[in-house]
């Protein structure tokens, strides 16, 4: 019998996993002829390492991430099996990046419904202008952000998501409460955006249900921004012992 090297049993699960695929077969089938031909390649423990303890759930989730990325499949939405719970957000096309995934279901602490709403660092949202010296400054001191692949900075009522709380929006993404306003009151929540255009275009005013995945210890850093971002990239999602550690 032909004795198969691990790249050659990993080369031929490629192309016949391609085989199939063009064949019109399963999306399961090919998935775990994928995940079987390739897992041994993909040791998401050193992925890990940064951050820590990991948890099961967590460690195959991101197996299963890795396995399909080995394989060298760019659309990897097509491929992995999620739950109706966890739908990933829509792509951001003109970055070609990959999308974040919605929290998992024994991560959300309780969902809030809220009335949503976008602002800017500009003189409409805050009264600022460029060249002030508090200009995209938010409240607890960090710099105003969005970035739909990892964390945006949003505004919220501290007595209802105290700064530091990450929420999960629909449509929007992950968001860190590090700002207030004075009409933020009670279940309502502030999204920033980087210019008004994106604020009509992207958003307006909606009424949505965020998922709170972390409630916030009264402070919001660069540190915790850098730590939680750098999560979202490797992961597409924020692992539990990611949130234990930075919040």
């Amino acid at each position: 019998m032909i004795q198969w090297k691990t790249w050659q049993r990993f080369f031929a699960g490629f192309i016949l996993s391609a085989v199939l695929f063009s064949a019109g077969s399963s999306t399961v089938d090919a998935y775990n002829l994928i995940l079987s031909e390739s897992f041994e390649l993909t040791d998401t423990r050193n992925v890990y390492e940064p951050y820590g303890e990991i948890q099961g759930s967590d460690y195959i989730e991101m197996s299963r991430f890795y396995a399909l990325r080995v394989a060298g499949f760019s659309d990897i939405n097509r491929y992995l099996e999620i739950p109706d719970t966890a739908k990933r957000s829509e792509p951001d096309k003109k970055r070609g990046s990959v999308p974040v995934l919605a929290p998992k279901d024994d991560q959300v602490l309780h969902t809030v419904k809220v009335t949503a709403t976008g602002y800017t660092a500009g003189y409409e949202s805050t009264g600022k202008k460029p060249g002030h010296p508090q200009y995209g400054i938010t409240y607890s001191g960090v710099k105003v952000k969005r970035d739909r692949n990892t964390l945006s900075t949003i505004a919220a009522d501290p007595d209802v998501f105290p700064i530091g709380s990450i929420l999960y929006v629909p449509g929007y993404g992950y968001g860190i409460v590090a700002d207030i306003g004075s009409a933020i009151k009670g279940q309502k929540i502030d999204l920033y955006f980087s210019t008004t255009k994106q604020v009509f275009k992207e958003w307006g005013k909606k009424d949505v249900e965020v998922q709170v995945i972390k409630t916030g210890s009264g402070k919001c850093t660069e540190e915790m921004l850098k730590t939680l971002d750098n999560a979202i990239e490797t992961y597409h999602f924020l692992p539990s012992s990611v949130l234990e550690e930075a919040i």
